[in-house]
């Protein structure tokens, strides 16, 4: 991370309400969104020489107009703003956030309301916005999308994988307290990293009784041990059936009652199988640049299946085939980048 630039806004703010300049982060709790807009607070804190930086992690119910009718926000009365926002339109006021940062199109109504509170009440909060929101990029300070997206401008950082907090020391700190159920497993060792339902498409019984065939047919003609590690919308039936397929190969499963595994197995495996509908899992696991193989549900579309067709493109993934790769592939490491490029924007 850069550590020669303090952010300029930071001691602007410090001084005018004498207390420590705030990072917020807002959200409205959806996991992928939230630990996003957190990895970039947490990375733009490490680049603060002062040391003076600290980061709120807030979670609101946006009110049902600002996520809805974000186009409207730029137009509307800034009377109607501060109620729709409840306490954190009087929270910007009294507190003066250095830098409010969201991310997600269902956020982008209140990142716009709070930026236009800001202005009126000349608190000098800037606004970082990350995804497209397909709204004109003036409407933030700093708007970071995906290279797939159409945004652009002067004020426009793009990133060719989802922001997250992962680097090589965390993985490997995570690693060395893996207990003895991963590390006997024997090599070759693939973590499998299952999603499942989304916004997009159900996982059907039928499409979790093939996913469960294809990975435990890779397994045999591979040789391969799986580190199995559902997550919060992996279906149950999908577990259940995997492992009856796999039978008597070798693996092991993440239970409820154990620390979770993750992130330190990206640290233990030769390679990691992700199911195609978690742009997180798959931007998190390229920073290993092991062989990062992507299970499909279905074939992907739109702006999932732009940025699979890009990640491919650029080496970082490859479709899960009956053969694990020899080599390491290109590691993906962003953020240094984004923060230099944001740091350039606050200071501009």
């Amino acid at each position: 991370m850069p550590t020669s630039i303090p952010l300029p806004p930071l001691g602007k703010t410090a001084e005018t309400n004498g207390k420590k300049p705030q990072i917020w982060v807002i959200s409205d709790g959806t996991a992928g969104m939230r630990l996003q807009a957190i990895a970039l607070g947490e990375a733009l804190i490490a680049a603060d020489i002062t040391n003076q930086t600290s980061l709120a992690d807030i979670v609101i119910k946006p009110s049902w107009w600002l996520r809805h009718l974000p186009r409207l926000v730029p137009f509307l009365p800034k009377a109607l703003l501060s109620p729709w926002l409840g306490s954190i339109g009087g929270r910007l006021n009294k507190d003066k956030p250095a830098i409010i940062i969201t991310c997600g199109r269902r956020m982008a109504g209140t990142s716009i309301a709070l930026n236009r509170l800001s202005k009126a009440y000349a608190v000098g909060t800037r606004t970082i916005h990350i995804q497209d929101p397909r709204l004109p990029p003036h409407y933030f300070d700093i708007l970071i999308v995906p290279k797939h997206d159409p945004a652009r401008g002067a004020n426009v950082v793009t990133s060719l994988a989802s922001l997250n907090r992962l680097d090589m020391s965390k993985i490997a700190d995570a690693a060395s307290q893996l207990n003895e159920k991963w590390r006997a497993l024997p090599a070759p060792r693939v973590a499998v990293l299952l999603g499942g339902t989304n916004r997009r498409y159900g996982v059907s019984a039928m499409m979790a009784k093939d996913m469960a065939k294809r990975l435990a047919d890779f397994a045999t003609k591979t040789g391969a041990s799986l580190a199995l590690i559902p997550s919060r919308r992996t279906p149950a039936n999908l577990v259940t059936q995997l492992t009856a397929a796999l039978g008597s190969l070798p693996y092991a499963v993440m239970d409820q009652a154990e620390n979770n595994p993750y992130p330190g197995i990206l640290g233990l495996v030769d390679a990691v199988i992700a199911t195609s509908d978690s742009v997180n899992m798959i931007s998190e696991a390229t920073i290993t640049g092991l062989p990062v193989l992507i299970a499909e549900w279905q074939s992907e579309t739109g702006r999932i299946g732009a940025f699979h067709d890009a990640m491919m493109a650029a080496g970082h993934i490859a479709p899960m085939r009956d053969q694990l790769p020899q080599d390491g592939f290109t590691p993906l490491v962003e953020m240094p980048a984004i923060v230099k490029s944001v740091l350039a924007r606050l200071n501009s």
